[in-house]
């Protein structure tokens, strides 16, 4: 049996043709790493989403026309990208490298210099990173430059703005919000995430699927006891414990979050042009675990989510909006003319 020093690592190669990949190929075959290759920009990226690759070898050629939106997708799943190219002005590198690209490399006559790169990226805790710049910064779709992601974030925006206001309309309180946090995450941290935000206990939850040209989920999250004193505010009392209390706070849950979440997904629909399709936001509670668990997120899948915290000032309670897109809808947004 062969045994390695390192782990094995899947890297993905995106050239110009076939030829370029199979030489890069055979340039940076090791024990310790497996090959993807792609031709078709969209493909690569395809693959990127889905398998996570340890790093990207990107030719300049197949993102010049939108290399920016490109490398903050390539962020957005912080999976570092070297590019190559026999072309570019010592400015266009600089840029490059603020940008965020690992290493920006001659394509021709540079093997142990594109082997110690791919090392150092790959492996970085094994290798003095030297100058080269990593990708570990904070994704934020806020400060992106890009104008397809910096639109996701203001839709994001709005919809929360509009969720609020239906909201703050039906039971008639000032309620104040923070504007949405992005984080990028797998679905196993996703889930670590969720719990140290909601700890173990009980949560109430207003819930929304949809699907069509964009899927995900909406939540509108309280603690049971938050859910609780909202429905008593407006019920004017009655036990927390009988049958009668229960199927009330059901009721006005759900319509509450009925105008909430159903204001969120329709700003999407309405200011992507999406087709999306759902049914009325169902109420429920349960474990942040048992919540997580009906969500139904692929293991390969990188999931955007949106938080956004929020505060009902006369009845002195708190909670959450959360909304959750897989990361093809950035990849989509990228390509959509």
């Amino acid at each position: 049996m062969n045994t390695y020093s390192k782990p094995i690592s899947l890297i993905l190669i995106g050239g110009s043709s076939d030829l370029e990949n199979q030489t890069l190929h055979e340039t940076l075959k090791a024990d310790e790493y497996v090959f993807a290759k792609a031709t078709d920009l969209y493909n690569c990226l395809d693959i990127a989403e889905c398998h996570h690759p340890k790093v990207i070898l990107l030719d300049f050629e197949l993102i010049e026309h939108n290399y920016l939106g490109i490398i903050q997708f390539l962020q957005f799943l912080q999976i570092p990208a070297i590019v190559l190219s026999d072309e570019l002005q010592k400015n266009m590198i600089q840029y490059l490298s603020l940008a965020g690209i690992f290493a920006t490399l001659k394509k021709t006559n540079n093997e142990l210099e594109l082997r110690h790169t791919l090392a150092m990226a790959t492996y970085p805790k094994h290798l003095d990173a030297g100058n080269f710049h990593g990708t570990s910064r904070n994704f934020d779709l806020a400060s992106m430059k890009s104008g397809k992601q910096t639109k996701l974030q203001e839709v994001v925006n709005q919809a929360i703005g509009m969720a609020v206001s239906q909201m703050s309309e039906m039971i008639a309180c000032e309620i104040e919000y923070e504007l949405p946090s992005s984080q990028a995450l797998s679905p196993l941290v996703l889930q670590k995430t969720l719990l140290e935000t909601l700890g173990e206990e009980l949560v109430a939850v207003a819930q929304l699927d949809f699907s069509g040209n964009l899927s995900g989920s909406a939540q509108m999250l309280f603690s049971r006891e938050a859910a609780d004193a909202i429905v008593l505010s407006l019920n004017g009392g009655g036990d927390v414990e009988s049958e009668e209390f229960k199927q009330d706070k059901a009721d006005i849950m759900g319509e509450i979050g009925n105008l909430a979440i159903s204001g969120i997904v329709g700003t999407f629909s309405n200011t992507l042009k999406y087709d999306l399709g759902y049914v009325v936001p169902h109420y429920t509670e349960g474990s942040a675990q048992e919540i997580f668990s009906a969500m139904n997120f692929s293991v390969r899948s990188t999931i955007i989510m949106f938080m956004s915290h929020f505060k009902i000032i006369d009845f002195h309670v708190e909670g959450d909006f959360i909304l959750f897109f897989q990361a093809r809808l950035l990849l989509d947004l990228l390509f959509r003319v």
